[in-house]
């Protein structure tokens, strides 16, 4: 029988740890250990610890945020994928499939890799299948603020939530670009909330499952006790997030375009056209942005050494030193202790 995989995908707080659940209800295999449960996911993120530890070496190794706005973001996590990592994914895919006909791995930040957890499957036999989850992301956004974003600070609110706009079209786009040709659902968070089984039904024909348990209507899965209706605690609109007027018209724009794939995945004829065009937009509006704030940036960086520097100075060296003259190693190690020190007290 051919094994599959499916790579669960799409930004985070977007539904995505509930059809990872929902699949594992139905059967499909979820290699653990897994991440526990916490408030802002008490019923269970199903992610694999590993798969975790994977994505974030790649976005480390890459200089990248787990979630990274910049345009260029999927070229820079390309280039750190090293034999080594590469030779890690497929001994894994290896054990997990073994153990397993159907598995589902689910991580946002595979954002990064979804090419390469391809390239593997492929390598080593495995059909790989892709669910990209959508949630409109204002929604997105208001949920994120609400469990990771200061409440009393406005400006940091601003860029927190300008930042993670853009990082939602970002991702999507990628999500999009790279899961193009392939097998691959687009589900609507709130489709999945409303009637699982018919959305689950289409896309476990479209990707080659098995779904085990009674899933017709009128009968009762196991399903039906884990997705609950107030899973979805946040239902904000533009009026809630403030945002650029720009950087809001496109991710609305990239929204319309994400839900048309909602269907049979591919947007119709003339799907990748758009895709394309948004793309354009978007790399062209980074770069607007950050032309203007070059000038903060520069500070930013020097407000930086600055502060290594007074951490070289603490440490007992030369207190008539400039900025300038203090040696990379030094700053380096003076900002890790410093970042070491904000950890502990944290």
């Amino acid at each position: 029988m051919t094994k599959v995989l499916v790579l669960v995908t799409g930004t985070g707080r977007s539904g995505t740890s509930t059809m990872a659940g929902s699949l594992h209800h139905l059967g499909l295999a979820v290699p653990g250990p897994l991440l526990g449960a916490n408030k802002s996911n008490p019923k269970g993120f199903f992610e694999s610890r590993w798969a975790v530890r994977f994505h974030k070496r790649i976005a480390a190794a890459a200089g990248l945020d787990d979630f990274d706005s910049r345009p260029n973001a999927l070229e820079l996590a390309r280039n750190a994928v090293t034999p080594r990592l590469r030779g890690q994914l497929t001994a894994y895919v290896e054990k997990v499939t073994a153990e397993h006909d159907q598995v589902v791995v689910k991580d946002p930040r595979s954002v990064w890799a979804q090419r390469l957890w391809r390239e593997v499957c492929d390598d080593v036999g495995v059909d790989i299948g892709y669910v990209s989850m959508l949630r409109h992301p204002a929604e997105v956004v208001g949920s994120r603020t609400t469990y990771y974003a200061s409440a009393n600070d406005a400006q940091a609110r601003l860029r927190y939530q300008t930042t993670s706009v853009a990082r939602w079209v970002n991702s999507s786009l990628i999500t999009e670009r790279e899961t193009r040709g392939q097998r691959r659902a687009f589900v609507l968070y709130a489709d999945l909330l409303a009637d699982w089984r018919s959305v689950l039904r289409p896309l476990a024909a479209g990707l080659g499952l098995r779904l085990e348990g009674d899933i017709e209507p009128g009968s009762h899965h196991p399903v039906d006790d884990f997705i609950e209706p107030d899973l979805r605690r946040h239902q904000a609109s533009w009026a809630d997030i403030d945002v650029p007027v720009a950087l809001r018209e496109l991710a609305e724009s990239v929204w319309d375009a994400v839900v048309r794939l909602s269907g049979d995945g591919q947007g119709g004829p003339d799907g990748t056209a758009d895709f394309e065009q948004l793309s354009g937009r978007y790399t062209r509006l980074f770069g607007e942005a950050a032309a203007i704030s070059r000038d903060a940036i520069a500070g930013a960086r020097l407000e930086g050494r600055r502060a290594a520097l007074a951490e070289v100075r603490d440490a007992g060296h030369d207190e008539d030193r400039r900025v300038s003259e203090a040696s990379g190693r030094e700053l380096l190690q003076a900002a890790g202790a410093r970042a070491l020190r904000r950890v502990r007290r944290s």
